[in-house]
């Protein structure tokens, strides 16, 4: 019997859930969907990234929405545009046998002409970001008069991409008598005031501990100093098989320069960032989830709102700032009941903030080397055997089988292995060196400068930020190298325009 016939749910909503192939509820679909079908409260659900939660508020929302009336009933508040797609997709799949139920993705970004003309024709549920569902509601395109269900999804994340007026301004625009459903993977204090402000005596239900890590996910950290951050991350991407991860970095020029050096080395990545324009970032993503890339280099607002199942691997380019940051970040791997990897090139000073990061998940961050060469030629080697394996038959091959074998005659097949392994890792790049560090490392250090040996700045080797300040020389801190700099700068602008 399929364990969702047990929370309620009617039976065309289960038959779809069935068709989609899941049998057994989430923790967090276990416990909410219940109380949100039988309960008339409010709710909070504090759940990690990737535990379920768009199906713990969407399967309810489909049974209690009244398909016969034809005004907006239910309002889905998300941090981003992909997020929103993506809940109105899976609710879209969900009311595969409900064919009444209509639902809309309103972000910024699209057409907002034709949003409006769909608001028209009728549509049961919205799924929005705070900022073009405010625009609509202005043009008076939005009636929010009838809304009986509001459900506000990664609250965290949208307060803290600053949201806070939008919501302020949003829900006190809906009518009192409606049901506040919260979900969120932290508690932070911004989005308890909105649980006092706007939320009646909510049910409350917790899935883990409050900011505590996925328990599918094994969280590392590796020591590096700045200079040597992007070959230490080749060489972790380089010693893995069926790789399918993203990097997570600081600032945006850090995703061009990594994305682009990771390119130039012969991986399939590309950068996700605020730069790029709306239409940019759907290629990219699209690329993404179909495979055709398998390295993502993203910031974290970027990043928020990727709802894909199989990634691997999750790199932290630099420590996040905040304790929230870390949480969705390795929130994007181990999900589903896969298990993942979180990784973080820390500098050995920051062993403390470590430590922090640790106590505050509750999981202990292990500590691992950097791939070894002849780990990463294992690596290889086991690749051109799995390809050599897979090779299939080709007619005219068969001609050439008796030169081959005569021109090979003379050689044994452990010989003809160990020529084999000779050119393959002949063609190799020689790797860089860098230096190693074992898990009682803490302190001194190189903590390097910017540009491409610096910590400071993106390329190469660079990466810094708010925990890699440079102590080396550096000409700006001495007033006669800053002057003659400007005279040097001045001069070659002349140059230019000559």
């Amino acid at each position: 019997m399929n364990k969702f016939e047990g929370l309620g749910l009617s039976q065309p909503t289960v038959k779809a859930v069935e068709a989609l192939g899941f049998e057994e509820p989430t923790l967090i679909q276990e416990k909410a969907i219940p109380l949100l079908l039988e309960n008339k409260k409010d709710f909070i659900g504090l759940a990690q990234t990737g535990t379920g939660k768009t199906a713990a508020f969407g399967l309810p929302l489909m049974d209690l929405v009244d398909t016969s009336s034809p005004n907006v009933q239910a309002l889905i508040l998300a941090p981003t545009r992909e997020l929103c797609m993506q809940i109105s997709k899976q609710i879209e799949a969900f009311a595969k046998f409900d064919k009444k139920l209509k639902t809309l993705a309103v972000y910024g970004g699209a057409d907002i002409v034709r949003q409006i003309k769909t608001l028209k024709k009728g549509v049961h549920i919205i799924a929005a970001t705070p900022g073009r569902l405010r625009d609509l509601i202005k043009r008076r395109a939005a009636n929010l008069e009838d809304i009986q269900f509001m459900v506000l999804d990664e609250a965290d994340e949208m307060l803290n991409m600053g949201f806070r007026e939008e919501i302020d301004e949003i829900l006190e625009g809906t009518p009192d008598s409606k049901r506040v459903w919260l979900f969120s993977a932290t508690m932070s204090k911004d989005v308890r005031r909105i649980t006092k402000n706007y939320m009646t005596n909510p049910d409350e239900i917790t899935v883990g501990q409050e900011n505590a890590a996925n328990l599918d996910i094994t969280h590392t950290y590796t020591l590096v100093r700045p200079r040597e951050r992007y070959e230490v991350l080749k060489r972790f991407i380089s010693a893995e098989q069926n790789l399918y991860g993203i990097v997570f970095c600081r600032t945006r020029r850090d995703t061009v320069d990594v994305a682009r050096d990771l390119s130039f080395d012969g991986f399939k990545a590309e950068a996700l960032n605020g730069d790029l324009s709306q239409n940019a970032r759907d290629r990219v993503m699209d690329r993404f989830k179909r495979k055709n890339i398998n390295i993502l280099v993203a910031t974290d607002v970027a990043a928020r709102g990727i709802d894909v199942d199989d990634i691997s691997h999750v790199f932290h380019y630099n420590i996040p700032e905040d304790i929230n940051f870390y949480t969705h970040r390795s929130g994007r791997t181990g999900r589903a009941g896969k298990k993942g990897f979180s990784i973080i090139l820390a500098h050995p000073k920051d062993k403390r903030i470590l430590r922090d990061l640790e106590r505050r998940i509750n999981a202990p961050i292990q500590f691992v080397d950097v791939p070894s060469r002849t780990a990463i030629f294992a690596k290889k080697l086991n690749t051109l055997i799995d390809d050599i394996k897979r090779a299939k038959p080709v007619r005219e091959a068969e001609a050439l089988m008796d030169e081959l074998n005569e021109k090979t005659s003379n050689l044994s097949k452990e010989d003809l292995l160990r020529q084999i392994v000779f050119l393959t890792l002949e063609k190799e790049e020689k790797l860089v060196e860098i230096k190693k560090y074992s898990e009682s490392d803490s302190g001194g250090g190189d903590r390097g400068g910017r540009g491409r040996n610096g910590g400071g700045g993106g390329g190469r080797n660079g990466g810094g930020g708010r925990n890699f300040r440079s102590s080396g020389k550096n000409p700006f801190h001495k007033k006669k190298a800053r002057k003659k700099f400007e005279r040097s700068k001045k001069k070659n602008k002349k140059k230019a325009f000559s």
